[in-house]
C-alpha cells in the first residue's frame, strides 16, 4: 500500500504589526509565502563589516575616512504586499567617531558608501542627525544617535512615505518618494569599533509600531472603500 505524505504549506515568522494583514493570510494559505527580512546577508556585506548572529554588525575596517566605509544588505527585499515595514537598530558601541546610517536601497548601491549616499537609497546618519536621500549631502531631519540609542526605519507603501524613529520617538516624515523595484535594508558603518543590532521584528520595538500600522491601514480601508462608493455613485 502506498503511504501519501502530506505536505505542510511552509511557516515564515511575521511581526506583530503585520498580524491578520494581507500578508499574514497570504502567508498562511500560500505555498509561495512572500519572505520579510530575516538577518543580515554574508554574501551582500563588505569586507570591512563583521556579521555575527546574523543580526549584530562589527566594524572591521581600517576607518581612517569615508573611503573605509562598510554597509551591508539584509537577506531579501522589503515586500510592497506588506503595506507597512519598519525595523530597528541599537547601537551597541557607537566606536570612535559613532559614523553609523541606518536605511534601506536597491542591491545596485555599493556597499563602500553610507545608505542615502547614492542614487536609489536612503539614510539617517547617527554622527551629524541629518538623513540623506540619492545624495551625500545631507538635510537636517532628527537629533544624533549613539552608544545605547536605538534608531528605526519605517516604510509605508500605503501612502508612500518613509519615517525614522529615535528611542521609540517619530522624527517625522522623511521623504515622501519610494523607489521603484525591490529596495532593501541596510547599515553603514565608518569608525573602529563601531557595533550595532538589528531588528526585523523577532522581538518587541522601541517604536509602537503596532499602533501606527494599526491607523494607516485603517486610513488606506477608509480610502478604498470611499472610491468604491464613489465609483459606484458614478
Amino acid at each position: 500500500m502506498t503511504q501519501i505524505t502530506k505536505l505542510n504549506k511552509p511557516q515564515l515568522s511575521i511581526p506583530n504589526y503585520l498580524r491578520d494583514t494581507w500578508i499574514d493570510k497570504h502567508n498562511k494559505t500560500s505555498f509561495k509565502p512572500i519572505q520579510l527580512p530575516t538577518h543580515w546577508n554574508p554574501s551582500e556585506c563588505s569586507p570591512n563589516l563583521k556579521i555575527q548572529d546574523g543580526l549584530r554588525l562589527l566594524y572591521i575596517g581600517l576607518g581612517r575616512n569615508i573611503y573605509d566605509t562598510g554597509a551591508v544588505r539584509a537577506n531579501c527585499p522589503i515586500p510592497f504586499e506588506a503595506g507597512i515595514y519598519y525595523f530597528e537598530m541599537e547601537i551597541i558601541d557607537m566606536g570612535e567617531r559613532g559614523n553609523i546610517g541606518l536605511g534601506f536601497g536597491k542591491q545596485s548601491c555599493p556597499l563602500t558608501r553610507m545608505p542615502g549616499w547614492e542614487k536609489d537609497s536612503i539614510g539617517y546618519h547617527g554622527d551629524d542627525g541629518l538623513v540623506f536621500f540619492q545624495n551625500p549631502v545631507g538635510r537636517e531631519y532628527g537629533a544624533l544617535y549613539s552608544t545605547g540609542d536605538t534608531a528605526g526605519c519605517g516604510i509605508n507603501f500605503l501612502n508612500g512615505t518613509v519615517f525614522f524613529t529615535k528611542n521609540g520617538i517619530h522624527l517625522g516624515i522623511a521623504s515622501t518618494h519610494i523607489f521603484d523595484g525591490d529596495i532593501y535594508p541596510t547599515v553603514g558603518l565608518i569608525s573602529p569599533n563601531e557595533c550595532v543590532e538589528i531588528n526585523f521584528g523577532l522581538k518587541p520595538f522601541k517604536f509602537n509600531i503596532d499602533q501606527y500600522a494599526k491607523y494607516a491601514f485603517a486610513i488606506a480601508e477608509d480610502q478604498k472603500n470611499k472610491m468604491r462608493k464613489d465609483l459606484q455613485s458614478n
